[in-house]
C-alpha cells in the first residue's frame, strides 16, 4: 500500500498587537534573535521537530509540525513561554493554515519526459531541475514527480493534497503506469 505522508504544516496567527523582540530576547534563554540578517525572533522546537518565528507585530509562524496535534503542541509551548515572559496574548488565536506538504513513493520509476508529454507540460528541463511541476488541476495545490517514483505535494489543506495526489495517481494510470498498490492517508 502506497503510504501518504505528511511531512510540513506551516500556520500562522497573532499572539498580540506587539512583541518587544529586544526585550523577548533577552528573557527567552532559547531565543534567536539577530535583527541584522532577519527582524524576527525564532524558537526551535526538539519535540515536535518545528519552529516558530515572532515579529514584532506579534505574528507567530510555525513550521515544521506534521499534524494538528503537534500544531497545537507548538502553539502551547509558544503561549507558555510569551506567558513566563510577562506577554498578554489572545488566548484563543485564530490559527490559519498557510501550507501542507505531503509525499508518497511510488516505488517505482516514472518516466518524466513521457508524463511532461502526456499532460502537455512544456519547460521540463531535467538538467536545471529533477523533478516535474505539475499544478494545472488546482491553482491550490503544486505536484512535483521525481523519475525515482517520490512525488511531493503542497497546498492548503491537507484534503486539497490528498485530492490532488489521487488524480495524480489516475493520470499516471491512464498513461500507462501500472500500480497495484492503494493510496491511502497515513
Amino acid at each position: 500500500m502506497v503510504e501518504v505522508e505528511v511531512e510540513n504544516i506551516v500556520v500562522s496567527f497573532s499572539v498580540s498587537s506587539c512583541l518587544d523582540l529586544p526585550i523577548l530576547a533577552k528573557i527567552l534563554p532559547d531565543a534567536h534573535y539577530n535583527p541584522d540578517e532577519v527582524p524576527v525572533i525564532i524558537l526551535q522546537f526538539p519535540h515536535p521537530r518545528s519552529m516558530a518565528t515572532l515579529s514584532s507585530t506579534g505574528q507567530v509562524t510555525v513550521t515544521g509540525p506534521r499534524s494538528m496535534e503537534e500544531v497545537d503542541d507548538v502553539i502551547r509551548m509558544v503561549f507558555d513561554r510569551l506567558n513566563v515572559a510577562g506577554v498578554e496574548v489572545n488566548e484563543t488565536p485564530e490559527v490559519t493554515i498557510q501550507n501542507v506538504t505531503t509525499s508518497t513513493d511510488l516505488h517505482q520509476k516514472i518516466k518524466l519526459r513521457h508524463i511532461a508529454r502526456s499532460l502537455q507540460i512544456e519547460g521540463y528541463s531535467p538538467r536545471i531541475f529533477p523533478g516535474l511541476i505539475y499544478n494545472r488541476d488546482d491553482p491550490n495545490t503544486v505536484i512535483l514527480l521525481f523519475d525515482s517514483g517520490k512525488i511531493v505535494c503542497n497546498g492548503l489543506r491537507l484534503e486539497d493534497v490528498t485530492v490532488a495526489l489521487e488524480k495524480m495517481l489516475e493520470k499516471l494510470l491512464s498513461f500507462g503506469m501500472k500500480m497495484e498498490e492503494d493510496v491511502c492517508q497515513k
